[in-house]
């Protein structure tokens, strides 16, 4: 029998997690506070090992970019005071060539690649309790609750995590541990660094990694 995963959050980390877990052979669940999938977003600097990672993932070739188009000269300008302008080097002239991207770009190009996967809008766990071989999580929808099992839960529902509230507690006794460890994720994660030991290691539903 498949395990079931549930991820909360459609966002680019848990559209991420539930196509690795798919391909693992795992049943994925994607659950999302919002009523409908959001767009837009600020702009994300894809370095090489981002752009690998848009490969491993399989959505490379969905992956809208927005580079503009190069000139001979020079692209970016330094403007003093005065108005008077000079070549200079803008983010797009950094080593390694990013690429510029929406993260309403990635999120459209991860769409593409959970086709499906269940996905449940305006949906949102309200408590998660771990038993001895599976984690029972009760959600709630339009006002309706109901419990259902999982072999694991992922939250990747963003800094405010509600799963990490629910199974580590308030968040008020840290907040800026919760953020430095939240920077230091999202930056690797940009970078291509997830495999590297800074990230934050998943753990298991009601256990501290």
């Amino acid at each position: 029998m498949r395990k079931r995963a549930l991820v909360v959050g459609l966002g680019i980390a848990g559209m991420s997690a539930a196509i690795g877990l798919r391909r693992a052979g795992w049943t994925p669940v994607i659950v999302e506070r919002a009523p409908e999938r959001r767009t837009g977003g600020y702009f994300v600097g894809l370095f090489p090992e981002g752009r690998q990672a848009a490969v491993d993932l399989g959505i490379a070739g969905h992956l809208h970019t927005r580079n503009p188009e190069r000139a001979t000269r020079a692209n970016s300008w330094s403007v003093d005071r005065r108005g008077r302008r000079r070549p200079a080097l803008g983010f797009l002239d950094q080593p390694g060539e990013p690429a510029a991207v929406l993260r309403g770009d990635i999120e459209a190009a991860l769409w593409q690649s959970v086709t499906g996967v269940e996905v449940r809008f305006g949906s949102t766990p309200v408590e998660v309790t771990e038993g001895p071989a599976e984690a029972e999580v009760l959600l709630e929808k339009a006002g309706a609750r109901y419990r259902e099992s999982f072999d694991l839960v992922v939250g990747a529902d963003g800094i405010r995590s509600s799963v990490r509230r629910l199974v580590f507690g308030p968040d008020d006794g840290h907040p800026g541990a919760v953020q430095r460890v939240a920077d230091r994720s999202a930056a690797l994660g940009l970078l291509g660094h997830g495999r590297s030991r800074g990230a934050a290691r998943p753990g298991l539903p009601g256990r501290r990694p």
